[in-house]
C-alpha cells in the first residue's frame, strides 16, 4: 500500500511539473534568448590554414644522432683553431668530440671532483686563442652541498692538451671567486678584443633577499669584464680602460649621472660592466654586430631577454 502511495506521488508530481514547464514555454514563446544565438551562422570567411594553426617553418632535428646521451649539459662551445666541440655537463665533466654530423664518441677533457664528492660547473668558455695556449676557463663550485662561502664559486683557467684534449686539473689557476649562493650566474664569454665577461648572479634565491642588484660596490647581480691575458703584477686579471666604472671613466661621466652620490662611484666595482641583473643564467654575442644577448632568471611570472 505504501510502495502505491509513494508512485502516486511521484507522477502527480511529474504532471504538475510538465504543466508548469509547458505554461512557462507558451508565455516566452516568441521572446527573444536572453543567452546565446537564435541561429548559428556558418563562418565562411575564415583565412586560417592547417589545423588548428599552420604547421611551424622549422622542425628540430638531433645534429648528432650518434652521440651518446649527455648527463644534464649545461654548456657548449667550440675551440678556436681545431674542428671539436666542447659539452660542460653540470656534475663537474667536460667533454668533447669532433665537431661531424656522423660523430659517435665523446672523450673526457675534464673531471672536477673531490673523493666521492660532486662538484658543480655552470659554465665554460674557451680562449680565442686555444690552439696556441690551450686554456679552457670554467665557473665551478668546490663544495655545492653548503651555501654562503666566502670563495665558493670561482673562475678557473686551466690548460689543456693533447688529441684529443685532456685538461690538466693540476694547471689550475684561480682566476676570481665570490661567495656561492642561490643564484651563482656562471656563464662565460670572450668579446671579439679577447675580453672575459662573467655574470655572479645575485647570490640569493627567492625574492632577491640581498636586494643588491643596484649596489655597485659589491659583484653579485652584475655582468663582469675582465682582461685575463694582461694582468697587472701578482694579479689574476687587468681591468679593461674603457670598463664603465674605472675611476677614469667615472670621472669622465660623472656630469651624466648627476643624482649618483659621490661616494656611490668611488666604492664601484672597476670589473662592473653592467648591473642590476639577477640571474643573467645565459648570453651570447652577436658575430655581425657584437651585441650582448642574455637570458635572465626572472622570478614568478616574469623572465626578461637584455
Amino acid at each position: 500500500m505504501r510502495r502505491c502511495l509513494v508512485l502516486a506521488a511521484f507522477v502527480a508530481a511529474g504532471l504538475m511539473f510538465s504543466h508548469f514547464a509547458n505554461s512557462s514555454a507558451q508565455q516566452n514563446k516568441g521572446a527573444p534568448k536572453q543567452f546565446g544565438l537564435e541561429k548559428r551562422v556558418p563562418w565562411t570567411t575564415s583565412n586560417v590554414k592547417g589545423s588548428p594553426e599552420p604547421p611551424p617553418p622549422y622542425r628540430t632535428e638531433l645534429a648528432f644522432p650518434k652521440l651518446p646521451k649527455f648527463e644534464e649539459p649545461l654548456d657548449m662551445t667550440y675551440a678556436p683553431g681545431t674542428n671539436r666541440l666542447f659539452v660542460a655537463e653540470r656534475w663537474g665533466k667536460i667533454y668533447s668530440f669532433i665537431n661531424d654530423k656522423n660523430a659517435s664518441k665523446i672523450d673526457l677533457a675534464l673531471h672536477l671532483k673531490d673523493g666521492d664528492k660532486k662538484q658543480v660547473i655552470y659554465g665554460f668558455a674557451i680562449h680565442p686563442k686555444f690552439k696556441d695556449n690551450g686554456y679552457v676557463f670554467a665557473t665551478w663550485i668546490p663544495d655545492p652541498s653548503k651555501e654562503g662561502h666566502q670563495k665558493g664559486t670561482r673562475v678557473s683557467r686551466f690548460t689543456a692538451k693533447g688529441e684529443p684534449p685532456v685538461i690538466d686539473r693540476a694547471s689550475e689557476k684561480i682566476i676570481f671567486e665570490w661567495p656561492n649562493g642561490g643564484h651563482n650566474g656562471g656563464c662565460l664569454k670572450f668579446d671579439r678584443n679577447g675580453y672575459l665577461y662573467i655574470v655572479t648572479g645575485d647570490g640569493s634565491g627567492i625574492a632577491d633577499s640581498l636586494n643588491i642588484g643596484q649596489d655597485l660596490s659589491s659583484i653579485f647581480a652584475k655582468l663582469l669584464r675582465i682582461d685575463v691575458d694582461n694582468p697587472p703584477a701578482g694579479k689574476a686579471y687587468g681591468i679593461p680602460k674603457d670598463n664603465p666604472f674605472t675611476a677614469e671613466q667615472m670621472q669622465a661621466n660623472m656630469s651624466n649621472y648627476p643624482k649618483v652620490p659621490k661616494e656611490t662611484w668611488q666604492t664601484a666595482r672597476p670589473e662592473v660592466y653592467a648591473y642590476g641583473l639577477r640571474q643573467l643564467w645565459r648570453f651570447s654575442f652577436d658575430r655581425t654586430t657584437n651585441h650582448l644577448w642574455g637570458g635572465e632568471v626572472g622570478q614568478d611570472l616574469w623572465e626578461m631577454v637584455y
